[in-house]
């Protein structure tokens, strides 16, 4: 199980992030931090995301916030790392049956992603992870040393 642990870690310090003429975004790991958060008050019971998923939206918005000082946000600020982060090994998009994916080079609008997908997941591995507690801390104090200490 440890060795499972530090693999996943490994993976997710290893996220490609955002760069939009040379400011990088810490959207991914910020998404992921909520992810983590929200399972830990238990605001997600299933490995299952939805985009208009409040809890999530609001846990993202709050750790946005706290790295970025900013109170305006909008959907697509919580859109790009809910697609995005299915560029990562361990998160994946499921979409409605006969139907393929976009690009990963653009964004997709809120209104093409609730009409074409299912839903978001991490592996099933991740997910068991992450209900440990230890676990959760583990991943998530390495997120914050990798992305978010100066």
């Amino acid at each position: 199980m440890k060795a499972l642990l530090v693999t996943y870690t490994d993976m997710i310090l290893s996220l490609t992030l955002g760069n939009y003429r040379g400011w990088i975004s810490l959207s991914k790991p910020l998404y992921l931090l909520s992810l983590i958060e929200c399972v830990k008050y238990g605001k997600l019971c299933c490995n299952k995301f939805s985009l208009d998923d409040v809890y999530l939206q609001q846990m993202f918005f709050s750790q946005y916030e706290k790295v970025y000082g900013e109170k305006k946000y909008c959907l697509s600020t919580f859109l790009k790392p809910f697609y995005h982060l299915a560029s990562s090994p361990f998160y994946h998009l499921i979409w409605k049956r006969d139907f393929e994916s976009p690009s990963m080079s653009s964004s997709p609008s809120a209104k093409y992603l609730r009409e074409n997908l299912l839903y978001a997941k991490l592996d099933d591995e991740l997910w068991e992870l992450l209900q440990d507690a230890e676990n959760r801390d583990y991943i998530k104090q390495n997120i914050i040393s990798r992305y978010l200490t100066k």
